[in-house]
């Protein structure tokens, strides 16, 4: 995702599983087997089309003619000489054969009884093998993705395209492998994918040596040279790159898709060089992004990967901010030539040690920033070493800070909550004050009580099967005071806990991510919202959810053994309900295979599943881009 780092192998990776050579090493558990079929001489790159319940289908013309034939990689591409360095890479201890070896035991611990199957509520094995199968299948023609349930409606046409990790060779956290984009176009009935990775440096320099060339999220590259020497260099290069940012930080955009005028998205991460313009439709790398802090006066290296809008008046709103002794760098963002108009500037609390925020909500007038007190181990990121979290300490004692930033440039006002932790938000929107006077903000969001989830997404903590329970997170709002009856702003405040939305928070398995709201309604005031949810015991989110806010009810969809990925709404034209439209998602079956599924919005049924014609690795957001009329 993004980092400080000397050229170099992979200090101490962990690889993903590789797909079993065997049938009973393909089997899955009584439980989960009874869902999904483990297929004999299963290859995680090249899954077998199935339908429900893993039953192998016929094969069947697609409504949607593919524009090219379904040829795979395209021709005459170059081997991958990663592939031929695989050994150079390194194994952790915790690898493959390792973690198969010790899923007997583990299976046992979980099932509490020996001999006991492990429940079908855990993602299948098969489902892992395609998540995190590495490299991922390049797709570059498009090809057919036949509807094998149900049917597509007559007025969805367009593109889901998503964006992720392809290749975690090497790599030992989700939030490392290198980014690799998925199309599923949707028309006329039918539907054809393609699937790509990003031409980052990162990447282009990893297929080249087998070797990284930058710090990943959790990954960084082992010196070129053994012993104390290679140590001391790899230090004192990770120390100048942390201090000029002249060298060292990865563009390995595998986070976000942000759709741009004329057919492009802006794929990003948490870095500033990890922005990249996409073409929607082929997704081909069209060019690097870059910027010049001389000239528009916004410095800092790393950055959310969360853009917000566009804004009413058409913008993108986003910041840097310097690491170390810096602070937040607001700024508003033309989607045509992208320069950026610097609006605020937020202090760190602790300047030797900035806090990590990955996502932020917006209204049509302010920014909101929740801080929660995770702070950068600057001494880990420096040294290459492991910090509690990753590369980031929990201070707890500190609490959380919220900042509300007037996109107009009037000011910034920074308020104290209870401590707690976020990856992600749903929705904020401005309402008059529940006290009757004045107006607040309410941000509604995913909560943790602390950073734990970082570790629980490590690629072994992932691959395990069937691995212990993923932390719990609640869909909750935070409500904060804006203006008192005169208009005139309030703060800074010390602001109460995160209130529940929902009545019964187990109704979703106490989890939920990806959370996501109807275009028509981000930044007002809304009713529902989806994401990924939980039906326990799970290491991961299985399942997906539709939460009524003003009923406080979830619905959930759910399949044994299988696993979905963050949900998007996409409207139906001239829809005046703002739950009529539907809901895609791609999901990982039991069986390995992967499907798009189209959930109605309102009713929460299924009405068709797209099996697509590769493996699709985990997905972590994606954009909807509606065909142009």
């Amino acid at each position: 995702m993004w980092g400080v780092g000397l050229e170099g192998a992979a200090s101490a990776p962990v690889q993903p599983r590789a797909p079993p050579s065997t049938a009973a090493e393909a089997a899955a558990p009584a439980e989960a087997a009874a869902h999904a079929e483990a297929a004999d001489g299963f290859s995680a790159a090249t899954p077998a089309a199935s339908g429900r319940g893993g039953q192998a289908l016929a094969p069947a013309e697609p409504a949607l003619s593919p524009e090219a034939p379904a040829d795979g990689a395209a021709a005459g591409a170059p081997a991958d000489p990663a592939e031929q360095r695989r050994g150079e890479v390194g194994v952790r201890a915790g690898d493959v054969e390792a973690a198969e070896a010790a899923e007997g035991k583990e299976e046992g611990e979980e099932a509490e009884g020996e001999g006991e199957a492990v429940p079908g509520s855990y993602v299948t094995r098969e489902a892992r093998r395609a998540l995190f199968a590495s490299p991922a299948e390049e797709v570059r023609s498009e090809a057919a993705a036949p509807v094998v349930s149900g049917s597509l409606p007559s007025w969805l046409r367009g593109r889901l395209v998503l964006n992720g990790c392809g290749d975690y060779r090497g790599m030992s956290h989700l939030f490392d492998g290198f980014a690799c984009l998925t199309s599923v176009r949707l028309g006329g009935g039918g539907a054809a994918a393609t699937q790509r990775f990003l031409e980052s440096d990162a990447y282009s320099h990893f297929r080249r040596t087998g070797r990284l060339k930058y710090r990943e999220f959790a990954t960084a590259p082992a010196p070129r040279l053994p012993g104390p020497l290679g140590w001391a260099l790899s230090t004192a290069a990770n120390v100048v790159a942390a201090l000029t940012g002249l060298q060292g930080y990865s563009d390995n955009a595998s986070v976000t898709l942000t759709p741009l005028p004329g057919g492009q998205l802006l794929a990003l991460s948490e870095t500033r060089n990890a922005a990249y313009i996409v073409d929607a439709a082929t997704l081909e790398t069209i060019r690097h992004v870059t910027y010049n802090p001389r000239a528009d006066s916004i410095p800092g290296d790393i950055s959310s990967a969360h853009v917000k809008g566009p804004l009413p008046d058409g913008r993108l709103l986003n910041f840097t901010r310097s690491l170390p002794y810096g602070g937040y760098h607001v700024f508003l963002q033309d989607p045509v030539t992208l320069r950026r108009e610097k609006i605020a500037f937020v202090k760190d609390r602790d300047p030797a040690a900035p806090c990590w925020i990955h996502d932020m909500a917006a209204t049509d007038r302010h920014l909101v920033i929740v801080e929660p007190p995770l702070y950068f181990a600057m001494r880990a990121l420096l040294l290459n070493t492991r910090a509690p979290y990753v590369f980031a300490d929990w201070r707890p004692e500190t609490g959380t800070r919220v900042h509300v930033v007037a996109l107009d440039g009037s000011g910034v006002v920074t308020h104290t909550a209870p401590t707690h932790f976020t990856f992600h938000f749903a929705n904020a929107f401005q309402r008059p004050s529940g006290s009757g006077s004045g107006s607040e903000i309410c941000v509604d969001y995913s909560v943790y009580d602390d950073a734990t989830i970082i570790n629980d997404l490590s690629l072994d903590a992932m691959i395990t099967y069937p691995g212990k329970d993923i932390s719990p997170s609640r869909l909750r709002r935070l409500t904060i005071p804006l203006t008192d009856a005169s208009g005139r702003p309030v703060g800074p405040s010390a602001l109460a806990a995160p209130a529940p939305l929902i009545r019964d928070e187990a109704a979703y398995g106490n989890f939920i991510e990806f959370p996501a709201v109807s275009p028509a309604v981000r930044g007002l005031p809304y009713r529902y919202a989806y994401g990924t949810a939980a039906v326990r015991p799970t290491n991961m989110g299985n399942a997906l959810a539709r939460h009524d806010l003003q009923e406080g009810t979830s619905k959930i969809w759910f399949e044994p053994g299988a696993m979905p990925s963050e949900p998007c709404f996409v409207p139906r034209p001239g829809a005046t309900r703002e739950d009529d439209g539907v809901v895609l998602a791609p999901i990982a079956r039991g069986d390995g295979g992967s499907q798009l599924l189209v959930l109605d919005g309102g009713s929460w049924e299924e009405l068709a599943r797209v099996q697509l014609p590769f493996a699709v690795p985990y997905r972590f957001h994606g954009a909807w881009v509606p065909q142009e009329e």
